[in-house]
């Protein structure tokens, strides 16, 4: 299993928006609730601080975001192809079937009779649902994130129940 990472990913900045320094970005994770005011993010890497001043929606699963010292279109352009990130201890709350990569990633994954079908490497994002990237030796599993497939995560005891198709069984 991962260890927990000192900063977590919550957002990529696609492109200025308008002429007073504001930010159309794609969220990693929740809705514009999770950018209020005062919320402290950093670049990454590490190489700026910023506040964030104001944040609504961009629409279409997008967010806009206006920073403290951030005022003109070439002080927003210097943060596009950014990702903005926020301390783990700052972090918004997860529901119930949610899950932080860095939680998923290392752990075993295992058919609900008991059988190895390998390691979680990473988690894709997909436009329906979240992929599990599952490492078994030199092949690639990918199992969609869905109710279907994952029928248990337990965290504490590093696995993953899926039920796997006959298709990803061979």
């Amino acid at each position: 299993m991962s260890t927990t990472p000192p900063r977590l990913r919550a957002a990529f900045v696609r492109r200025v928006h308008g002429v007073q320094g504001e930010v159309k970005v794609e969220s990693t994770g929740g809705d514009v609730a999770r950018f209020h005011r005062g919320l402290c993010l950093e670049t990454e890497p590490g190489q700026r601080r910023l506040t964030v001043r104001s944040a609504r929606d961009g629409g279409e699963g997008t967010v806009l975001l206006a920073f403290d010292n951030v005022t003109t279109p070439e002080d927003a352009a210097s943060l596009c192809g950014m990702y903005l990130t926020v301390s783990t201890a700052t972090a918004r709350g997860l529901g119930g079937d949610e899950w932080f990569v860095w939680q998923l990633r290392g752990l075993q994954v295992r058919t609900a009779l008991g059988e190895h079908l390998g390691v979680v490497d990473d988690v894709e994002s997909g436009v329906a649902n979240d992929v599990l990237v599952v490492r078994r030796d030199a092949d690639v599993l990918r199992l969609p994130m869905v109710r279907a497939f994952v029928q248990r995560v337990d965290i504490d005891a590093g696995v993953i129940v899926v039920v796997p198709q006959a298709e990803e069984q061979a």
